[in-house]
């Protein structure tokens, strides 16, 4: 094997140490010269080694042409010097990534590619020219983009290298971020996790290996790479607002807005700092919440978020007059629109103004079903129904929830829960109007389709649960105790415990709570651990006039889960009532707002 068959490297040198080297190796004067080469082909050998070194310095230099030429002429003289060659590519690779001419480039790294994939193919199991090779094609790759080859065969060079020499972070961090440029998650994340346990300290792959995990949707395995992140990366806002978001999707709203308070330095991006006061908001920290969003406002006054959120927790606050400043001016202007209006009809309802409230929903319904889209006006349409239910103004309800009971959903129809919901409200203002027969009717015959098909999804399954509470309700409102009564017991006897639950409200909001009791302690005896069922048990128990009971049933309760707020509201409310324990009162309904 010659010189240049081995794995040398040469250090950059000045041209003045070509002279010692040329005294060394270069030919005689042409009067008194030898062959080109003997038998052995050692003279030809020695040019070619000058040759070689000689461009290795000229590239030092920057005098590339002349470097190119005298790689050139080293591997003509020893074409098998397949280290020379892979130089040669890592040199032509260079010149390829510079350069006025976009041809001339891509030429070069042409050239690149087919001296490394030569030098491959006379080192088997080398890594040096696939890592040649992978580079000349990424750099082709940008050059070509239209053209998949020259990114396939940088990643089978990089898988190369990932077989034969495991453990290289270089190869497998450009592997793994190639993948995910790629789409391809599953595949980064398999190549990071391997940079995590060849090399556990090294803390930037984590980031990468979070991005590939939340492209995969495995948020718990994704919020532990961040962790380890911030763990060397405190100040990275990047990190812990991702990490935010995770924590944010799984509810953990205070843990989130704690994350991003943790940081050494207060937040200076406006998406973090977004983030941390709707994690504040939705957490309860409506002060905190507030005090960030002013400060943001002030910043970004044109961000409808900021504006809205803002609003938000000026409701919440009960601040009625200022949420409505802060609101009223955003109608009409975006999407949302229909949550926004019923917001705003909400807090007008709170000042009385019930005439304003109507009129708001009533032009929003005009206009998104004029102009769109067809889902927000078939809420707004719901939402108009539901605000003339709660206002006792029947008649209207039947005309506003009337256009959503049937049709095509692909036609732009109400989908089936919409129509559900729909139902169930006409169905209460039948009852009202004293048309309970028509009512029943109408819930029986929904009732019936239900009960002829088995349901296959939980979807199905709560719509029958809801059609079945409805029924006993409208029972027992019209006075058919039997007929209610049996729909209970038979609820109370069977396995579902949806269903249940689900008649035993049909009967609360019917008023019967004390034929719930007895019921519901029945179920209590085999499902000690139902916090619905237990709520619902001291509910039933204080509208019966016992409260003594339902002051132990809610303590109870409480002392499982401190934090179900239902039961925080109703237990601080019933005490305020009585002028009883008005310190601890107060403290629940605090803690049941947040």
């Amino acid at each position: 094997m010659s010189q240049l068959q081995r794995p040398l490297r040469f250090h950059p040198a000045p041209l003045a140490a070509l002279v010692v080297l040329a005294s060394m190796v270069a030919p005689a004067p042409a009067a008194a010269a030898a062959p080109v080469a003997t038998a052995a082909g050692i003279p030809a050998i020695a040019e070619a080694a000058y040759q070689f070194a000689l461009a290795k310095m000229l590239m030092a230099e920057g005098d590339y042409r002349e470097a190119r030429s005298a790689f050139e002429k080293a591997l003509a003289l020893d074409p098998a010097a397949a280290y020379a060659r892979v130089d040669f590519a890592e040199f032509l690779t260079r010149l390829g990534r510079f350069g006025r001419d976009r041809e001339g480039r891509i030429d070069r790294l042409r050239e690149a590619v087919s001296q490394a994939e030569t030098a491959q193919r006379e080192l088997p199991g080398s890594v040096d020219p696939l890592r040649v090779l992978a580079e000349a094609n990424l750099a082709l790759a940008a050059e070509v983009p239209g053209d998949p080859e020259p990114m396939a065969a940088a990643v089978a060079a990089l898988e190369g290298i990932r077989a034969e020499q495991p453990g290289d972070l270089r190869a497998l961090l450009q592997l793994g971020q190639i993948y995910l440029r790629r789409g391809e998650p599953q595949a980064a994340a398999q190549v990071f996790e391997e940079v995590v346990l060849e090399t556990p300290g090294y803390r930037p792959v984590y980031r990468m290996l979070a991005e590939a995990l939340i492209q995969l949707g495995q948020m718990d395995k994704a919020g532990e790479a961040l962790e380890e992140v911030l763990e060397s990366e405190p100040e990275s806002e990047s990190a812990r607002l991702a990490l935010a978001e995770i924590l944010a999707d799984r509810g953990e709203h205070r843990r989130a807005a704690e994350v991003l308070r943790e940081a050494p330095a207060p937040l200076a991006g406006v998406e973090a700092r977004t983030r941390l006061a709707t994690e504040l908001y939705l957490a309860g920290e409506l002060d905190a919440a507030l005090a960030e969003l002013d400060a943001l406002v002030a910043e970004v006054p044109a961000s409808r978020y900021l504006q809205l959120l803002r609003g938000l927790v000026l409701s919440a606050q009960a601040r009625n007059v200022e949420a409505l400043a802060a609101l009223e001016p955003l109608v009409g202007e975006g999407p949302g629109e229909a949550d926004l209006v019923v917001t705003v009809s909400q807090l007008l309802l709170r000042q009385e103004r019930e005439d304003e409230a109507v009129d708001l929903l009533k032009g929003t319904v005009r206009r998104l079903e004029d102009q769109g889209p067809e889902g927000e006006a078939r809420d707004a349409r719901l939402a108009l129904a539901q605000l003339y239910a709660d206002l006792g103004r029947w008649a209207a309800v039947e005309i506003a929830v009337y256009p959503l009971l049937s049709g095509d959903p692909e036609e732009g129809a109400a989908s089936s829960g919409e129509r559900l919901e729909a139902r169930l409200i006409y169905a209460d203002a039948l009852v009202e109007l004293d048309r309970g027969d028509e009512a029943l009717a109408a819930v029986g015959a929904l009732l019936d389709a239900a009960d002829g098909a088995e349901p296959d999804s939980a979807e199905e399954r709560n719509e029958r649960s809801k059609l079945l509470a409805k029924k006993a309700e409208l029972l027992a409102r019209l006075d058919r105790e039997p007929e209610s009564m049996a729909i209970l017991a038979a609820a109370a006897g069977a396995e579902d415990s949806q269903t249940f639950l689900a008649v035993t409200e049909g009967f609360h909001r019917a008023g019967r709570f004390q034929e719930t009791i007895a019921p519901l302690e029945g179920f209590l005896d085999r499902s000690p651990d139902s916090r619905i069922a237990r709520f619902l048990l001291g509910a039933a128990q204080e509208r019966s006039g016992r409260r003594s009971d339902a002051e132990k049933t809610f303590d109870a309760l409480l002392a499982a889960e401190p934090e179900f707020h239902p039961a925080l509201n109703y237990l601080g409310y019933m005490w305020i009532e009585e002028a009883k324990n008005l310190d601890r009162a107060m403290d629940l309904v605090r803690r049941a707002v947040e």
